[in-house]
């Protein structure tokens, strides 16, 4: 199992099906909190949608067009963060995350885009780096911001959460927009 040791708390380790049990806890334990936000939550009814969802994943992963792993946060399982979709034709990585309730203003979620959009302009090649996140969802857009990621515009009626529809902020970085930040 590939595991990356970001900082002595935070690791990103490659989704495994033994993990299902343990993300489908975790998503149980916060769905009413992450069904703000992400669509999917009402599909996970059993630890085995769980478990398809992490085939999936790795499916993705062998064809080289997503990369989805665990955020463990002092040996601890506490959200999921990848690339949801790697466009190599376009230079491009949408990044998407989420992370248990409880474990929210200790600067993961930060920490963790920082080591993916770095991985993607440094070794991946890339020449973007964006994410979407709901116009409501002010924790999920600060994130946005405090990566120096700038607004490129608002997506109207993006997405179906529960009964609403929402708008989207989409957010972006060039690789030349990162590496000056870096070496400022």
């Amino acid at each position: 199992m590939f595991t990356w040791q970001l900082d002595d708390e935070l690791a990103l380790t490659f989704l495994q099906p033994d993990m299902a049990t343990e993300l489908y806890g975790l998503c149980q334990q916060n769905r009413e909190y992450l069904a703000q936000w992400l669509p999917w939550v009402p599909f996970i009814q059993r630890r085995d949608d769980t478990a398809t969802f992490i085939r999936h994943a790795i499916e993705g992963f062998a064809r080289g067009d997503s990369l989805t792993t665990a955020i463990e946060y002092q040996g601890e399982l506490v959200g999921v963060i990848g690339y949801n979709r790697i466009d190599q034709s376009l230079g491009k990585v949408t990044l998407g995350y989420w992370l248990a309730e409880r474990w929210q203003g200790n600067g993961i979620i930060g920490r963790a885009c920082q080591a993916l959009i770095h991985h993607a302009f440094e070794e991946m090649g890339m020449e973007k780096a964006e994410i979407s996140a709901a116009l409501d969802n002010e924790a999920s857009r600060a994130v946005c911001e405090r990566l120096g990621m700038r607004l490129e515009g608002i997506v109207r009626r993006a997405e179906r959460l529960g009964d609403r529809v929402v708008d989207h902020a989409l957010y972006g970085l060039l690789r030349d927009e990162w590496l000056q930040q870096r070496d400022l």
